[in-house]
């Protein structure tokens, strides 16, 4: 009988290991897709997710401290996030702890206080948009989400909603309504060089109610658009369900059949997950 050669078009690198900086490590040595570097580079940004430190669910400090020492070979290194109706950024880094990891070449960027400049957009919600003009700079850029449920809003955040957190502006809430549309400007604008997802925990259910379940495990892909999918099948959601994913799929942005995405690292890792994810 001849079998079908199965043909990937994304990889997704899984690391599950008692600590980030061992999960980072262990992800990225398995990843067999290249990192492209922009030309000249001017810095590393990093983007966590801390929307509300108040709540679980945001991106573990250490995780980030590991991703900085990994990159420190590249230059510069700048956190960054914006204010939201909730925190102002100082609050939100302080609170959740990324107050320690400032050094000689690592700080912290508040977007929301930085020069801006007018972008032009892909024009699905934004023809253009006032962005810092950081951003317009050859950066390396590393998006480092959580995954968790969002109903009200779009159904799984991951790695696409985290970009959301780019925009200046204090108060984003007038977006929602029309989130997939400025999600796919975002993400052609800004589409970052690697997704790094923080499941050390995973949040289960509702973040207010604050439960979370160890989990010890850090994916990263070069495809946001197949990271945002596994996650959301490993939570047991198909990813063409989710709105602005199909969109992006349909527009050529990533992958999110899972079928065709290369999952690196061993079979008893990815069962692991699996079991470890569902709730």
């Amino acid at each position: 009988m001849l079998f079908e050669t199965m043909e990937y078009t994304a990889e997704i690198s899984i690391g599950l290991r008692r600590n980030p900086k061992e999960a980072l490590a262990a992800a990225l040595s398995k990843l067999t897709t290249s990192i492209e570097m922009p030309e000249n580079l001017s810095r590393v940004l990093i983007k966590p997710s801390i929307y509300d430190p108040s709540l679980v669910g945001n991106t573990e400090p250490e995780l980030v401290r590991a991703i900085s020492r990994t990159f420190d070979n590249l230059g510069s290194i700048s956190i960054i996030e914006s204010d939201n109706p909730l925190r102002t950024t100082s609050e939100a880094f302080e609170k959740v702890g990324y107050i320690n990891l400032v050094r000689d070449n690592v700080k912290l960027v508040n977007l929301s206080e930085m020069p801006q400049q007018l972008f032009k957009m892909a024009g699905h919600y934004f023809e253009t948009l006032e962005m810092p003009s950081l951003l317009s700079e050859p950066n390396f850029f590393v998006n480092v989400p959580t995954v968790k449920l969002e109903p009200k809003i779009c159904t799984v955040g991951g790695g696409i909603k985290n970009l959301f957190g780019l925009i200046p502006e204090r108060d984003k809430r007038h977006y929602h309504s029309q989130i997939d549309d400025v999600l796919l400007d975002l993400l052609i604008a800004f589409r970052p060089h690697l997704t790094i997802m923080d499941i050390t925990t995973l949040v289960i259910g509702d973040r207010e109610k604050g439960v979370t379940k160890n989990i010890g495990a850090v994916i990263v892909s070069t495809d946001p658009v197949a990271i945002d999918a596994f996650c959301a099948d490993l939570l047991g959601i198909d990813p063409v369900k989710i709105s602005h994913l199909k969109k992006a799929f349909d527009l050529g942005l990533g992958e999110i059949l899972v079928d065709r995405i290369r999952i690196s690292g061993t079979e008893a890792q990815r069962a692991k997950l699996f079991e470890l994810c569902r709730f």
